[in-house]
């Protein structure tokens, strides 16, 4: 990699090893918790216990490794007609996180006798670390090379280590291990790139890549469905009209239905599960929470000091601004950006508990950032095209704060300086800057 494009990945991937192995808790025996750990469970579940349903394990492995904050059946519900559990977490994370595990899996049984094989010990822990810094510096690979179709190597460069750096990924990457967002934020990517190569090359394969692509997207997180309206509606270079787009697909039928053939039966381990543990193939697993689409709280979800997306990752309101520069050299990208985010912006934020609990800024949101890094690398690109000093400079002083920013804080909450959930105004700036 000669480019600046691709040293920013080389330097990329030596910081996320070196904070790994210096200031990561993978090496404590409880780094999954909470939410990760409803994740996780499935592969220890099918591949050692063969319990997928009663979890008869669980108690033992939960009082060893104190999962859970003391929470036995956090993210789990009893189904009475069933005898089962039913895990409200999706499954579709656990296959990124699968090979890593038999790794871990091999080594503990085969290997070494010093950790217990039960899914649980440090090289398992140790194989989910590894898991997230791979998947997310694949999907930093994929937008590279999507957006060096658009813009310079310069903006590609700066745009990836804002997108790392900058942003609520770092924080997902390598300390608050084990949620679904960095996968999505994978998955994302490489969805813009099958899309963007789709309408340049017309070639079926990629309608048979984007339909397997929306099947894990859906089993990962199903809300994230929503990114489909991307490949359908991204601009068709050719022709920009109805009538072609439809005649595009009718030229391409046998592609779709095996693209949709691959989208149900990546979706069945989804509804396989809920159908095996409830009983019906549709089950909405999250008991007791819900979408309140009249009430969004779309300015707390944005501006607010407990979890405003513009406030802790300041980057990505560069990103929405950046749909100017975006529009003026691609409206029709800018336009179908813009519905996406604006759309799911709305559907996020009106989720009843609109905060998402313990979390750094809006998680929700992370994996939009892959969509947004087009826009964001347009603003990068505008700026540092001008002939003013000035501005050139201002701007990078700018970024630079923002990515520092961003890293302290992201210690600040991992090491408990600054609070999970419920800051205000008053407890913000008071650990403001603080170490303590």
């Amino acid at each position: 990699m000669k480019s600046k494009s691709g040293a920013s990945l080389l330097v990329i991937a030596a910081v996320l090893l070196y904070i790994t192995f210096n200031l990561c808790n993978w090496r404590t025996e409880n780094m999954i918790q909470m939410d990760s750990s409803g994740y996780y469970l499935y592969l220890p579940a099918t591949i050692i216990y063969q319990d997928l349903g009663k979890l008869k394990f669980y108690p033992q492995i939960h009082e060893k490794y104190h999962i859970n904050n003391g929470y036995p059946t956090y993210g789990l519900f009893a189904q009475p007609a069933s005898g089962l559990w039913v895990n409200k977490y999706a499954i579709g994370t656990c296959l990124f996180e699968l090979p890593f595990f038999l790794v871990a899996h091999f080594y503990c049984s085969t290997l070494d006798h010093e950790y217990p094989a039960d899914g649980y010990s440090r090289p398992y822990m140790a194989g989910v670390v590894f898991a997230y810094l791979f998947w997310v510096l694949v999907g930093l690979f994929v937008l590279r090379r999507l957006m060096a179709r658009y813009f310079s190597d310069t903006a590609t460069a700066i745009t990836l280590l804002l997108l790392m750096f900058g942003t609520n990924l770092y924080f997902y990457t390598v300390f608050n291990i084990g949620m679904s967002h960095p996968f999505s934020f994978t998955l994302f990517s490489f969805l813009m790139y099958h899309t963007d190569n789709l309408y340049r090359t017309g070639k079926s394969k990629y309608i048979v890549w984007i339909g397997a692509l929306l099947g894990l997207i859906l089993i990962v997180r199903p809300t994230n469905i929503l990114v489909a309206m991307i490949p359908l509606c991204w601009p068709y270079l050719s022709g920009k009209n109805l009538t072609e787009r439809l005649l595009f697909f009718r030229n391409r039928i046998p592609a779709i239905a095996i693209a949709a053939g691959f989208f149900a039966l990546i979706s069945l381990l989804l509804f396989g599960y809920l159908k095996y543990t409830s009983g019906n193939w549709l089950h909405f697993s999250y008991q007791g929470e819900y979408f309140d689409f009249l009430k969004p709280e779309i300015i707390k979800g944005l501006f607010s000091y407990r979890k405003g997306w513009f406030l802790y990752t300041p980057v990505a309101l560069l990103a929405v601004l950046g749909l100017i520069p975006l529009w003026q050299k691609n409206r029709h990208v800018a336009i179908i950006l813009f519905a996406y985010i604006t759309l799911n912006i709305y559907i996020v934020f009106s989720w009843c508990f609109w905060s998402y609990g313990g979390s750094f800024g809006c998680r929700a949101l992370l994996e939009s950032l892959a969509i947004m890094s087009l826009p964001l690398a347009a603003f990068v690109q505008f700026v540092f095209e001008r002939k003013s000093v000035l501005l050139k400079t201002t701007t990078a002083l700018v970024l630079a704060f923002f990515i520092t920013l961003n890293v302290f804080q992201s210690y600040q909450l991992a090491y408990d300086v600054i609070l999970w959930d419920l800051t205000d105004k008053d407890t913000y700036w008071r650990t403001f800057g603080k170490l303590k």
